[in-house]
């Protein structure tokens, strides 16, 4: 396995906001993607061993590509990564159809199947993502719920498949935790 300097390395802990271009497609032909449109996204990653990966989106990126983030950026639907074993470049994620039992997600989560990947240093963190989602809405106690669907129907407006890329933006809301030390 080829050692990365620790400058290129994703970082284990972080919120940080991305700008990025997000293409649909019906869910049985992911192939015949539709124009990417412009989105923010803000991206946190967390846990012990920096497990877990949220993707939430945030609402349409307007305006010049070099644009700051707007100071109101929160999340309004959001997909869960748990990160994969194995090496190779940047860090894996395999998005959830489920959140784990006691977990909560800010924004709307959205049941996916798919991978994320993330890539480079923080100043420089890029993601790649695709998959596919199916689902029923419902209401729940905090407001909209969605629910996997395993078998959609064709041609179900909530069905659908789904890839975007993005890259970091500064932005005031952004944290980027500490790295450990390696031990001694």
């Amino acid at each position: 396995m080829r050692h990365m300097p620790p400058q290129a390395m994703v970082p284990q802990g972080f919120v940080m906001a991305m700008r990025a271009s997000l293409a649909e497609a019906s869910y049985d032909a992911p192939h015949r993607q539709g124009l990417p449109l412009a989105e923010w996204l803000i991206l946190c990653r967390w846990g012990a061993e920096g497990e877990y990966l949220t993707i939430a989106q945030a609402g349409a990126a307007e305006g010049p590509a070099d644009a700051p983030p707007p100071l109101g950026l929160r999340p309004r639907t959001t997909f869960l990564g748990l990160r994969l074993a194995g090496g190779g470049e940047g860090e894996s994620f395999l998005l959830a159809r489920y959140l784990p039992a006691g977990m909560a997600v800010a924004g709307t989560f959205q049941p996916s199947d798919g991978i994320a990947r993330l890539f480079g240093p923080a100043s420089a963190l890029r993601l790649e993502a695709a998959g596919r989602s199916a689902f029923r809405r419902g209401l729940g106690e905090a407001g909209e719920v969605r629910i996997d669907v395993p078998d959609p129907s064709l041609g179900g407006a909530e069905a659908l498949s789904w890839r975007m890329e993005g890259w970091r933006a500064p932005w005031l809301g952004e944290f980027l935790a500490p790295r450990e030390p390696p031990p001694h």
